[in-house]
C-alpha cells in the first residue's frame, strides 16, 4: 500500500511539469497528435533574432547562439561577441542563454555557451490532496563549440553538450541529478564560383544534432535525446543603389521522433542599423526587428501560441555586444606581424651578406696589399668602408695603401722628370697625369667605371707605359665587370620573383655601365627582351582578367610585336578581340572612373585596395559582369598571394 502511494505521488508530481513543458513546446511540436515532449526541453533554441525569423537560422547562424544553431557559422561571426536571451514563459518558468564566440585569423573560431531552463514552487500533492511541501526542477546545456573555414567556400563546426538535468526537493525521492554529454555537428556551404544574378550570393547549411546523444538518468529511466537534423538554405539579395541587403531563410527541420518541420523566414537590414524580421515557424506566424548601436544591439520577437485562450504569446529579447578587433583589423594586424618578421629576417639577412662582404672584401684588400697592388686595394678598403664607415682596420689600410701609392707616383714621375730632356714639359706632365689619375681614383670608388676609364686614359696619354696607370685601367675593368655581374644576378632574381619594372630599371643600369664583354652584354640585352615581353603580357593578362578588353587586345598587340610566335599571347589576342565586341552593361561616368581606378590598382599589384574601389561600384550597380569579374580575380589573386 506504501508502495503503491509513492508511486502515485511520483506520477502525479511528474505530470505537473511534463504538462507544463509540453504546452510551452506543444506549439513547435504539433504536426501529428502525440508528439509533444519528444525531444529535449531546450531544443527551441536561442536568440530573438533567431525567433522572429521563424528558426529558420540553419544557413545564417553567425553571432554566438550558432553553438546551438550551427557551429560551421561561428566562422562568419566578425568580431568577439557576445549573447543574452531571456524569456519568461507561463507559471515562471525561465528560459535563459549566455553565449560568446572568440574568431581568429587562422585557427578558426571558439564559441561557448550555457542555457537553462527551469521552473520552482512546484506544489507536491498525494492523491488524498495532502500537502508535501514544493519541488523544483531545471535543465542546464553547455556548448563548448569550435568552427573553422575549410578550402571551397566550406565551413565546418563541432559542438560539444553537456546536459545536467536536476529534480530538487522531491517528496519520495528527494534530489534527483544527472549529466549527460553528447556532440552535434554542422555545415556551411557559400559558393562564390558563379556571378549570374540568380546563382549569387546563396549559402546553404547543415546541422547534425544528437549525432552523439547525450543520456540522462531520472531515477530508473534513461532519457536519451533523438537525432536531429536541420537542412538550411539562405538567399541575400542586395538593393539597388544601397547598402541594404534582404535575407530570405528556408529550415527543413527532421527529428526521430517527429514529423519533419518547415522554418521560414525574411530579414530586412538597412545599412546594418535597424533590422525587420518576419517568418513563420511551423504554421505559426513570427515578427520581431533589431537596432544596432556601437558595439550593442538588441534583438526582439514575438510568437503566437495555437493555444491563446490557455497560454498567451511569448515576448523574447536578446542583447549582444560586439567589441574587440574585427576579423579585418586581425587580418590588419597579422600583415603588420608578417611585414616586420618580413623586415627583421631581410636585415638579419642583409646583416650577415653585409659581415660576408665586409670579410671578403677585407681579405682582398690585404693580399693587394701584400703584392704591392695599392690601387687594388685602395678600392677594396673603399667597399669595406662603404658598408662600415667605423671599420678602424679597412680605415688604416686604406690610408697606408693611398700613402704607398702615392710615394710610388711620386717616385716614378720624379724619376722621369729627372730623364727627361725637357724638364718644364716633364713637370707638367707630372701635374697632368696627378690630377686625372686622382680624378679616376674618386670616379672608381663611386662606381663610375666609365668616367674613371677616361680620366686614367687621358693620363695614360701622357705617361702610355706607365705600369700604375695600366694597374688602374686593368682594376676599374675587372670592378666594371664584377658590378655587371652582380646585376645580371639581381635581373634574373627580380625576373623569377615576377618584379618586372625592377628588373627593367636594373637592366638599363647595366647598359649604362658599358662593358667590353660581348657576352655579358649579349645576356643583358636577352633579359632585356625576355623582361620587357613578360611584363607586357603581365599586364595585358591583368587587362584582360579584370574585363578591360579592348586595353588588353592593344597591350597584347605590343607583346606580339617583341615575340610573334608567342602562343600565349595569340591566345589571349583572340579571346581579347571577341571579348571587346561582346555587349557590356554601360556604367555611368563616375562608376566607369572608379572602375579605372581599380583597374591602375589591380596592375600594380595592390588587390585588396581595388576590391574595395570596385565594391564600392556594387552599390548602383550590383550585378555588373565586368565588375563582378573584376572582383573574382582579384580575390584569386589574392589566395593565391598568400
Amino acid at each position: 500500500m506504501v508502495k503503491k502511494m509513492m508511486n502515485t505521488k511520483q506520477l502525479f508530481n511528474r505530470l505537473i511539469l511534463i504538462l507544463i513543458i509540453a504546452g510551452w513546446l506543444a506549439p513547435d511540436l504539433m504536426a501529428q497528435k502525440g508528439q509533444g515532449g519528444t525531444e529535449s526541453n531546450l531544443s527551441m533554441g536561442f536568440g530573438a533574432r533567431a525567433f522572429s525569423l521563424g528558426r529558420a537560422f540553419t544557413a545564417l547562424a553567425d553571432d554566438p547562439t550558432a553553438v546551438f544553431w550551427n557551429p560551421a557559422g561561428l566562422e562568419y561571426v566578425y568580431q568577439q561577441s557576445a549573447t543574452f536571451f531571456h524569456t519568461t514563459l507561463f507559471e515562471g518558468t525561465n528560459y535563459d542563454f549566455l553565449g560568446y564566440a572568440f574568431p581568429t585569423l587562422n585557427l578558426g573560431t571558439f564559441g561557448m555557451g550555457v542555457a537553462r531552463i527551469g521552473v520552482g514552487g512546484i506544489k507536491q500533492r498525494d492523491y488524498l490532496n495532502t500537502d508535501l511541501g514544493t519541488f523544483s526542477w531545471e535543465e542546464y546545456h553547455g556548448f563548448f563549440s569550435y568552427g573553422k573555414r575549410l578550402p571551397w567556400n566550406l565551413s565546418a563546426g563541432l559542438t560539444v553538450r553537456v546536459v545536467r538535468r536536476a529534480w530538487n526537493g522531491l517528496a519520495d525521492q528527494g534530489n534527483l541529478t544527472d549529466t549527460g554529454v553528447g556532440m552535434d555537428m554542422g555545415f556551411m556551404y557559400r559558393p562564390q564560383i558563379f556571378t549570374n544574378i540568380l546563382l549569387r550570393d546563396w549559402t546553404f547549411g547543415l546541422n547534425v544534432r544528437n549525432l552523439f546523444a547525450p543520456q540522462v538518468k531520472e531515477g530508473n529511466a534513461i532519457d536519451e535525446f533523438p537525432l536531429s537534423i536541420r537542412l538550411g538554405v539562405l538567399r541575400r539579395i542586395f538593393l539597388k543603389g544601397q547598402q541594404n541587403h534582404l535575407n530570405l531563410l528556408l529550415d527543413f527541420d527532421y527529428s526521430q521522433k517527429r514529423d519533419i518541420k518547415i522554418h521560414f523566414g525574411t530579414e530586412y537590414r538597412f545599412r546594418n542599423l535597424a533590422m525587420l524580421r518576419v517568418g513563420f515557424d511551423g504554421s505559426q506566424p513570427t515578427f520581431g526587428a533589431g537596432l544596432q548601436y556601437s558595439i550593442f544591439q538588441i534583438d526582439y520577437a514575438f510568437t503566437s501560441s495555437p493555444y491563446s485562450s490557455v497560454f498567451s504569446s511569448v515576448h523574447r529579447f536578446s542583447v549582444s555586444l560586439n567589441f574587440g578587433p574585427t576579423r579585418d583589423d586581425l587580418f590588419k594586424i597579422a600583415e603588420a606581424r608578417r611585414k616586420e618578421r618580413e623586415e627583421k629576417l631581410i636585415a638579419a639577412m642583409r646583416e650577415a651578406d653585409r659581415q660576408k662582404m665586409i670579410k671578403e672584401h677585407l681579405g682582398k684588400g690585404n693580399e693587394f696589399f701584400k703584392q704591392g697592388q695599392y690601387l687594388d686595394a685602395i678600392v677594396e678598403f673603399q667597399q669595406v668602408l662603404s658598408q662600415d664607415a667605423f671599420n678602424q682596420k679597412a680605415k688604416v689600410m686604406l690610408d697606408s695603401a693611398d700613402a704607398l701609392l702615392q710615394k710610388r707616383m711620386e717616385s716614378e714621375r720624379t724619376q722621369a722628370i729627372k730623364e727627361a730632356l725637357d724638364k718644364e714639359r716633364a713637370e707638367s706632365d707630372r701635374r697632368f697625369i696627378q690630377e686625372h689619375f686622382e680624378k679616376g681614383r674618386l670616379y672608381l670608388n663611386k662606381n663610375q667605371f666609365t668616367q674613371a676609364l677616361m680620366e686614367f686614359n687621358l693620363a695614360l696619354e701622357r705617361a702610355p707605359n706607365d705600369e700604375t696607370i695600366l694597374n688602374a685601367i686593368s682594376t676599374t675593368k675587372r670592378r666594371l665587370n664584377e658590378e655587371l655581374n652582380r646585376l645580371v644576378t639581381k635581373i634574373r632574381q627580380e625576373f623569377r620573383n615576377g618584379n618586372y619594372s625592377e628588373a627593367l630599371r636594373l637592366v638599363a643600369e647595366a647598359q649604362l655601365l658599358g662593358g667590353e664583354n660581348p657576352a655579358l652584354q649579349q645576356e643583358i640585352d636577352t633579359l632585356r627582351q625576355r623582361i620587357k615581353l613578360q611584363e607586357t603580357i603581365q599586364r595585358g593578362l591583368s587587362f584582360f582578367e579584370v574585363g578591360e578588353y579592348d586595353l588588353a587586345l592593344k597591350v597584347f598587340e605590343e607583346a606580339l610585336q617583341l615575340n610573334p610566335d608567342n602562343q600565349l599571347v595569340k591566345q589571349y589576342y583572340e579571346k581579347a578581340r571577341i571579348e571587346s565586341r561582346s555587349a557590356k552593361e554601360e556604367l555611368d561616368p563616375r562608376s566607369e572612373q572608379l572602375f579605372l581606378k581599380g583597374v591602375d590598382m589591380f596592375v600594380k599589384g595592390k588587390y585588396q585596395e581595388a576590391i574595395n574601389v570596385w565594391e564600392e561600384i556594387l552599390k548602383d550597380h550590383p550585378y555588373n559582369k565586368k565588375v563582378l569579374t573584376a572582383i573574382e580575380n582579384a580575390r584569386e589573386r589574392l589566395k593565391k598571394r598568400k
